[in-house]
């Protein structure tokens, strides 16, 4: 079953349904290497910006797969999930046929990361800055843990920050 296509979008290569999704289906399973961070902190660019948070230490670089191009938006229709060893990309709304698939990356951002980007997403309620999960609105915050939208390793970083 292919549920997703790479295209064009407003910010380059973007991932776009290839049919209508229901919120709650599981889109894609994200696949890649795990590597520590040490690792991807001495990566730069895209081969840095294209890895997911895996876990409290570690990251999973997809590679090539087509998980690398599902953008950042701060209005999101897809969120990312982390079961036993796995991370999958799921709808948390209804996704039409050609819609481009967006996820927020401070979902995945934790307060012990220093990553940032500069946000394009063009949304009425951008951030213009995406960060960590903690610098979020509250109301924000209550929304994305109240849909599952957070992994667990996230929320630890709130109850438990580096020093």
């Amino acid at each position: 079953m292919n549920n997703v296509e790479v295209r064009h979008s407003a910010i380059g290569l973007g991932l776009f349904a290839s049919r209508d999704i229901a919120a709650g289906e599981t889109i894609l399973r994200i696949r890649g290497r795990v590597l520590d961070w040490r690792i991807v902190k001495r990566r730069s660019g895209p081969s840095q910006d294209n890895c997911y948070r895996f876990g409290a230490e570690t990251y999973l670089d997809p590679g090539d797969d087509v998980s690398r191009y599902v953008n950042h938006c701060c209005a999101p229709n897809a969120a990312v999930r982390k079961a036993q060893r796995s991370l999958s990309l799921f709808a948390v709304k209804p996704i039409r046929t050609g819609v481009e698939i967006v996820f927020d990356y401070s979902t995945l951002t934790g307060d012990d990361d220093i990553w940032t980007l500069r946000c394009r997403c063009g949304r009425r309620r951008c951030r213009q800055v995406v960060k960590s999960f903690g610098s979020l609105p509250e109301s924000v915050k209550r929304r994305y843990l109240r849909d599952g939208m957070v992994p667990r390793f996230i929320i630890a970083t709130l109850e438990n920050p580096a020093d």
